[in-house]
């Protein structure tokens, strides 16, 4: 039983240094380190032995709540390592305890007994050495990209190796050989799950910037219509100063009058200046247009300085996202009232419509409609979510007496 202690001992160490990588302590005490990493140690001595697959359960239930109660974080992403970090050092032991069954049933001699203890010792530092060189210069960045669907793809997955260790407690091979390899299978497969993980981690994060690039270039090409209405305007403005030099010539000076306002205000829908930000105020302009011809007065206060916030473009997601949401919805008193505001050093973005008919709130947290015109403020709400959380802010989104309101809280980025 001395390997499986010393394979203990080294396991214990290796995963105890290793697993903040991948999950944030719940504590940061030295004190509570250590703690933790005894009992991980006295976890460890679990022995997982042939035909016993109630001790390898025992084991298993120990580690997961050993990971749960030292870290924090989404449970799908503590489940996915939980069964990752499980199955490599379950493998090592289900290994060393079967390599000392096999030694006192067939009574081996000592020096075979110290050379295969010294074997596995080294070859189990190897294997821990190389994990944690590996694990100290992979991108931890990646992993902020996934989402709960895809840590819950990769929980699912990574319950598979433990599941294979279960079958060889349950049912060993007869062959050895058979053992070493499935066992060596686990280690392998388990351990390959990390940079599979990065890898779909950094694939995520490369179709997010390709997501914001495409939006970046969408508001760029409102700049560019709003620009092309302009020249369309001021290419008429000699056929409007005709019209209104006809009726000055015609002696209708209040038709003129009224022939210029409507121009003015024609003027003034196209060039309205909400924000130091031309591409807000493009994306501004544009929503005005688009509630306009849908019937929809859309009604914005805009007082913040957004030339303080940090990326222009998350900021253009969350506005274009909840005005469309909003003129999907139809409210019910054809208004959509929009406030982009500063409190403190925040700014604070709100949005708010009224509907009619019932709401219901997804698992997702998307909202949709019982009502035959299908109106859904789902379609939208992921990329605020989001856009919000990549500017470093919080947001809220809430339906309740007939109003449909999406606030958030963005810190402004200035320096102290």
């Amino acid at each position: 039983m001395i390997l499986h202690i010393i394979v203990s001992m080294i396991m214990a160490l290796n995963v105890t240094l290793a697993l903040p990588v991948f999950l944030e302590r719940r504590m940061e005490s030295k004190a509570v380190n250590a703690v933790s990493g005894i009992l991980l140690y006295i976890v460890s001595l679990f022995p997982i032995i042939p035909d016993f697959a109630s001790l390898f359960v025992m084991f298993c239930i120990a580690f997961t709540l050993w990971v749960l109660i030292f870290f924090k974080g989404s449970l799908l992403r503590r489940i996915a390592f939980s069964a990752i970090f499980f199955s490599i050092i379950g493998a090592w032991s289900y290994l060393t305890v079967y390599c000392v069954v096999l030694t006192a049933r067939f009574d081996t001699p000592m020096w075979m007994d110290l050379t295969l203890l010294i074997l596995i010792s080294v070859l189990c530092v190897a294997y821990f050495s190389l994990f944690r060189i590996y694990v100290r210069n992979a991108d931890e960045s990646s992993l902020d990209a996934f989402t709960p669907r895809l840590w819950g793809y990769t929980a699912f997955i990574a319950l598979c190796p433990p599941i294979v260790i279960l079958l060889l407690v349950s049912s060993p091979p007869k062959n050895p050989i058979h053992l070493f390899l499935s066992t060596f299978f686990v280690v392998a497969a388990s351990s390959a799950m990390i940079p599979m993980i990065y890898q779909i981690g950094r694939s995520n994060v490369l179709s997010m910037e390709n997501q914001r690039l495409k939006e970046r270039t969408g508001y760029y090409k409102e700049i560019e219509k709003e620009q092309v209405q302009i020249r369309k305007f001021k290419h008429d403005l000699m056929n409007h100063f005709t019209v209104v030099a006809t009726y000055l010539d015609l002696g209708e000076n209040d038709k003129a009058v009224e022939y210029f306002h409507k121009l003015g205000a024609e003027f003034a829908d196209l060039t309205k200046t909400y924000t130091k930000n031309p591409l807000i105020n493009a994306v501004l302009n544009s929503k005005y247009q688009k509630a306009r011809i849908e019937g929809i007065e859309l009604r914005i206060r805009a007082d913040a300085d957004t030339s303080a916030l940090e990326e222009s473009t998350d900021l253009c997601t969350l506005i274009a996202n909840s005005i469309d949401n909003a003129i999907e919805a139809m409210p019910s008193d054809r208004k959509i009232d929009l406030t982009l505001t500063e409190d403190g050093d925040s700014f604070l973005y709100i949005c708010t419509n009224h509907y009619s008919g019932e709401l219901k709130e997804g698992s997702d947290g998307s909202f949709a409609t019982t009502k035959d015109d299908g109106m859904n403020h789902g379609f939208g709400i992921r990329n605020i979510r989001e856009a919000v959380a990549r500017m470093r802010g919080t947001v809220e989104i809430t339906a309740k007496d007939g109003i449909f309101t999406a606030l958030a809280r963005i810190p402004m980025g200035r320096e102290a």
